[in-house]
């Protein structure tokens, strides 16, 4: 490893600790004007997710050995086509970093953006709470210790089904009162190999699109597992990240998850392997799985 990229890992060690910390105290300031009665809930959460927005926005703007490329995004579109289902491909811990920065603003404010998450992320000292029940995320309650974020079983997805089917039931209010839009990593957990291609896309997941009827998205991301590998503890490497954002599909009456899940999959293939070729990387050689729409 260089010299520099070690400098490297070392700056963005420090400075995304720092930007951290004031996530934490601004989120933590949101939640006490909440409490005061200043703010309604779910303005909270919105001024929660904007601060994540603009603190990691910031962080790359002081890692500029971090290079942005953003192709093809629709935002516009999407924050006319609420509530949507905003799939994100997840192969390394910069991922969430990356997908947070460039969202705007404005579409946080208009479509209410939450993620869903493993609940273990939300007992991470520090960014946890701001993350997590402070920014309104859904929770996902795997049975198998550390499934769903990068260690324990990846293959285990089972759920505590009873604290699972509260968060079923905050998503579709989400949906429903608000026209609340919702982003999620379909595959479930960090995909191990992702020069192999998309892990098979978790077929619950797409439960209430198939329910809905919700317009599905995909957040396609590219070079995050070189600015921070799997392996590694800390990010920061020098290298080029690229993010494109397109409609996928519309679910048909009658669809479901199952045919939803492996019709997104193959439209976020072809996606992702548009990106990977754009910034000049070898794409994926998988096999596409069978379409029932």
């Amino acid at each position: 490893m260089s010299p520099l990229a070690n400098l490297c890992r070392v700056w963005f060690a420090l400075t995304a600790l720092i930007l951290l910390l004031v996530l934490s105290i601004l989120t933590h300031t949101a939640r006490l004007l909440q409490y005061i009665g200043l703010l309604s809930e779910i303005v909270r959460e919105d001024v929660a997710v904007c601060c994540a927005a603009l603190i990691f926005r910031f962080l790359f703007f002081v890692n500029p050995q971090n290079r942005v490329v953003k192709h093809d995004m629709k935002w516009k579109e999407l924050a006319a086509d609420t509530p949507a289902l905003i799939l994100m491909n997840h192969s390394s811990y910069f991922d969430f970093f990356f997908f947070t920065s460039v969202i705007p603003l404005s579409v946080i404010r208009s479509t209410h953006v939450r993620t869903v998450m493993s609940a273990s992320i939300a007992k991470i000292p520090i960014v946890g709470k701001s993350i997590g029940d402070h920014a309104g995320s859904f929770k996902v309650y795997f049975q198998a210790k550390g499934a769903g974020f990068g260690t324990g079983d990846a293959n285990d997805f089972s759920v505590d089904r009873d604290r699972q089917n509260v968060q079923t039931s905050r998503m579709e209010a989400h949906i429903e009162e608000h026209r609340g839009s919702i982003g999620f990593c379909p595959e479930g957990g960090m995909n191990k190999t992702p020069e192999n291609g998309l892990n098979p896309f978790r077929r619950g997941s797409f439960a209430q699109a198939a329910k809905f009827g919700s317009p599905i998205w995909g957040a396609a991301l590219s070079g995050c597992t070189d600015a921070w590998p799997r392996a590694a503890k800390i990010g920061g490497f020098p290298c080029t990240v690229a993010v494109s954002l397109k409609k996928l599909i519309v679910p048909q009456d009658g669809a479901t998850a199952a045919e939803l899940a492996d019709a997104s999959q193959v439209a976020m293939q072809a996606q992702l392997d548009e990106l990977i070729e754009l910034v000049g990387s070898k794409k994926a050689k998988v096999p596409a799985p069978k379409i029932l729409l």
